[in-house]
C-alpha cells in the first residue's frame, strides 16, 4: 500500500498567480521603495517573476515575488521587535542584514537603509536572490548607520 502525501499547502506553478497575505507596510509608498521596486528584474537568480493574484489591492504595493516556492520581497515594513543595536547582522554585497528564521523560510531584514526591506527565502533555495537583492539594494538605496549612540535609528517615514 502507498503511503499519503499530505501537503500543507496547495501545490502551485510558477505562472499560477500568487496569493501573498497583507501585512502592516507604512513605508510602501516612500520615494525608496518606489525606486527599489521600479529596479527589480525579472527573473531575479533564474527565478521568473510572480504575478500576485490580488495585485490590485493597496496594501501589497511594495510586495514582488519570484519562484516556486516564492521568494517574497517587502518593503516599507515597520522595525521588527528582533532588530536592536546588538542584534547579529550579517552582511551581503554591502547590505547589513538580520535573518530571522522561521518554518520553512528565512526573513532577512535590510537594517542598513532609510526603508524596511524583508526578503523571504523559502529553505531549499539557494543564495543567488539574496545576493542579487542584495547587490539591488546596494545600488538603489544609499547605506545608512543602523544605530547612532546606541540608539536604533528609525526607518525614515
Amino acid at each position: 500500500m502507498a503511503a499519503a502525501v499530505v501537503n500543507s499547502r496547495p501545490v502551485t506553478s510558477v505562472t499560477d498567480p500568487l496569493v501573498v497575505s497583507s501585512v502592516e507596510s507604512p513605508g510602501a509608498t516612500s520615494a525608496q521603495c518606489t525606486a527599489l521596486m521600479a529596479a527589480l528584474p525579472d527573473p531575479l537568480a533564474s527565478l521568473p517573476r510572480r504575478v500576485l493574484a490580488q495585485s490590485d489591492d493597496p496594501t501589497l504595493i511594495g510586495v514582488a515575488a519570484w519562484g516556486e516556492p516564492a521568494v517574497v520581497l517587502r518593503c516599507g515594513l515597520p522595525t521588527p521587535a528582533e532588530l536592536t543595536c546588538s542584534a547579529s547582522i550579517q552582511q551581503a554585497n554591502g547590505v547589513a542584514w538580520l535573518p530571522l528564521t522561521g518554518q520553512g523560510a528565512t526573513s532577512y531584514i535590510a537594517a542598513d537603509r532609510a526603508v524596511r526591506i524583508a526578503l523571504t527565502i523559502p529553505d531549499g533555495t539557494s543564495t543567488g536572490p539574496w545576493q542579487e537583492i542584495s547587490n539591488i539594494i546596494d545600488a538603489t538605496l544609499p547605506e545608512r548607520a543602523i544605530c547612532v549612540d546606541g540608539v536604533l535609528v528609525p526607518p525614515e517615514s
